[in-house]
């Protein structure tokens, strides 16, 4: 009997002593910035930028990122917006956004609903972020699901101009906008477009003059070596079939490949460079 009253306690403290080690990495891995990053003279403003995290995400998708920028003192975490599974909002942080380039983490409880579902669920908390916060203008930032999120979000009439939009991982011609496929998909992206069109990417080319025309996008994919020009669940040709539909129709269009392990497509918002090019996009003061 004692023998296995002392099994359990050892087994019990081994879990503890895990729990304690892995909070200390996840402590680490948000304050740590390597010596070498030098950001460019940022531009401090009020307009937010909200982070939207891709299928079964959570806070970490996008925790340790935005930890990354507070601490190089490029923007700040000013809120937190939880989205229950019934779609009810709760904004959590502070009451008023000062010009610190404030950061918006949005958190869904339900982080595989339909993509139209989260739409709604994000023009609540955009309209919220106008009527409650004095918010003008924002900022979109989404991963992979997140990021077909916010591209079907601006064909949707806003209360609101969206400025900016980063893309990471889009699975732009996918036949899977969420759970990963047993194959990644890929089809050759010509000058007219990819080969094979999937759904969501013919959702977005028939309703293209529905974007708006005065809008700034970055989109970003990665490659791992070795592969077919994917990062392990999205083909680059599949996130840069955007390009045949809105390069010519918006402000500014921009695309960057980010090639070997740090392009894995869970490690896009783990990746310094990444970090270095949404600094550089969304607050450099260019010319200077």
């Amino acid at each position: 009997m004692w023998h296995s009253i002392i099994g359990i306690l050892i087994s019990i403290g081994s879990l503890v002593g895990l729990s304690i080690l892995m909070a200390g990495w996840d402590y680490h891995r948000v304050g740590h910035v390597q010596h070498w990053w030098q950001p460019k003279l940022a531009q401090y403003t009020t307009t937010p930028t909200l982070f939207i995290h891709g299928y079964r995400g959570n806070r970490y998708s996008f925790g340790h990122l935005l930890g990354r920028l507070q601490k190089m003192g490029l923007a700040k975490k000013t809120l937190v917006v939880k989205v229950s599974k019934r779609g009810e909002l709760t904004f959590s942080g502070l009451s008023r956004l000062s010009a610190v380039n404030p950061t918006i983490q949005v958190l869904f409880a339900n982080n595989h609903a339909d993509v139209q579902v989260q739409v709604g669920w994000l023009q609540q908390i955009v309209a919220t972020l106008q009527a409650d916060y004095d918010v003008e203008a924002v900022n979109l930032v989404g991963h992979s699901m997140g990021a077909i999120t916010v591209l079907r979000y601006l064909l949707v009439p806003q209360v609101i101009p969206v400025q900016q939009v980063i893309l990471m991982a889009a699975p732009v011609n996918d036949p899977s906008i969420g759970p990963d496929t047993d194959r990644v998909f890929w089809s050759e992206l010509t000058q007219r477009g990819p080969i094979r069109k999937t759904k969501n990417y013919q959702y977005l080319a028939q309703r293209v003059t529905q974007f708006p025309p005065d809008l700034a996008i970055l989109n970003i994919a990665g490659e791992l070596l070795g592969t077919n020009r994917h990062d392990g669940s999205v083909a680059v040709d599949s996130s840069f079939a955007l390009r045949s539909l809105l390069k010519d129709r918006v402000t500014a269009y921009q695309e960057m490949l980010v090639r070997g392990p740090g392009g894995a497509h869970s490690m896009l918002h783990e990746n310094r460079l990444v970090d270095q090019a949404i600094c550089d996009f969304l607050w450099t003061r260019h010319g200077e």
